[in-house]
């Protein structure tokens, strides 16, 4: 397969908060562009990410990334502040089938290590088994495998290039034994290809992962739903209607009917809470991979979003959770500011202040109300923070199961 070479500008960046979806402070880009796997659904085609080219065959190579990020960790982007560092992006798999030959991404894991900051990847190719000598050299590892349909024949289909299913699960098993998180992400969930009822349960019972997060299919118009539609039109002619029904808005963002999503996400929470599975990275989890302070970030963001799948009205929760934003951003800023001396014995002292400014704001009294205008929110933060306690999502209660 042809490659091409382009410049990497950036190798590792930090945000001002943890990003929810993969709650991770630090993102390392992407070894390539494009993505050999071919999965058929992947926004990543739409026009909407400017890719040149056909996005399954004219991959292209940033063959400095490992050196950049080695440069930046050496600099000292990752020191003084704790956190998850993701690696890739969500349309471009980093163990695609050209890593086997370049080990662009193995060294960049490689070029991490220094850091030592804990370690996300996202994939649906077990050649990531390979690394697992280097993952187990990073304080905490996340690893979340992409799996859609479990029956092979579908998943040819949809994913061509991809590991099959049982090999993805299999290494979801792998990771768990290694002593690392993994989960799994369910997403998209094609309508009536695998968001089907049999293939979602085969998933859900599959018992080997940590989380399971699902998700339907969005089709941007151009190129992406264009491809999409003519996989429809090919192998499964019957559903040509439903889907000219249920994408017939043409939304930018490719979203579907509402009409049709929020049953089959609500069917999707309700097994998955009888199965004790949460349906997104849960509180103990993430509070190993970041500091107090964005761990209870990502908390208020996740709550926003089961608290809605109970048709609980969040807009309070939305509002404390803004309010607490400002206070983390105007604090970390202003030591981002400082000079605060790094010592061996303080790899991390933004977030050794921080994390102490918050326990003492939670153990004064009216503390954190003060900061999020919310009594009831405060008292459950207070307890989280003061007393270590974790947030079970499945039963949405302080004080849930601790067992990873």
């Amino acid at each position: 397969m042809p490659v091409r070479t382009i410049e990497a500008k950036t190798g590792l960046t930090k945000g001002m908060f943890p990003e929810p979806f993969l709650i991770s402070l630090y993102r390392a880009q992407a070894p390539y562009r494009g993505c050999a796997h071919g999965c058929r659904y992947c926004d990543g085609r739409a026009e909407k990410y400017y890719v040149d080219g056909d996005f399954e065959t004219d991959i292209c190579v940033r063959g400095n990334l490992p050196e950049l990020v080695a440069s930046d960790v050496a600099l000292g982007t990752a020191a003084r502040e704790y956190g998850a560092v993701c690696i890739g992006s969500g349309v471009t798999d980093v163990y695609q089938p050209i890593e086997r030959e370049l080990r662009l991404t193995r060294r960049t894991i490689e070029a991490l290590i220094p850091a030592r900051l804990p370690i996300i990847i996202l994939t649906k190719n077990d050649l990531i088994l390979r690394d697992f000598d280097l993952l187990a050299q990073f304080p905490k590892a996340l690893v979340i495998f992409t799996v859609t349909a479990i029956d092979p024949a579908v998943a040819r289909i949809l994913e061509p290039r991809a590991s099959p299913p049982e090999a993805r699960l299999a290494a979801v098993r792998k990771a768990k034994e290694a002593g690392f998180f993994s989960g799994i992400l369910a997403m998209p969930l094609c309508p009536g290809i695998s968001d089907t009822e049999a293939n979602t349960e085969d998933l859900f019972a599959s018992g080997v992962a940590d989380f399971i997060y699902p998700g339907g299919l969005t089709l941007r118009p151009g190129r992406q739903k264009d491809l999409f539609l003519s996989l429809v039109e090919e192998n499964f002619p019957e559903l040509a209607p439903l889907y000219a029904d249920v994408y017939r808005e043409n939304r930018q963002s490719g979203m579907p009917l509402a009409s049709y999503t929020a049953p089959k996400g609500k069917k999707w929470n309700s097994r998955l809470k009888v199965l004790r599975i949460p349906q997104m990275i849960p509180h103990r989890v993430y509070r190993e991979l970041l500091s107090p302070p964005d761990s209870l970030f990502v908390l208020l963001s996740h709550m926003q979003s089961l608290y809605a799948n109970k048709s609980v009205d969040t807009r309070p929760l939305k509002e404390a959770t803004g309010r607490y934003g400002s206070w983390l951003k105007e604090n970390r800023s202003a030591l981002r500011r400082k000079r605060i001396p790094l010592l061996a014995s303080d790899p991390f002292p933004i977030t050794r202040v921080l994390t102490e400014k918050l326990d003492a704001l939670c153990r004064r009294e009216g503390g954190f109300e003060s900061v999020c205008g919310n009594a009831r929110l405060s008292a459950l933060v207070s307890s989280l923070i003061k007393d270590g306690t974790v947030f079970d999502y499945p039963t949405l209660t302080a004080g849930g199961r601790t067992d990873s």
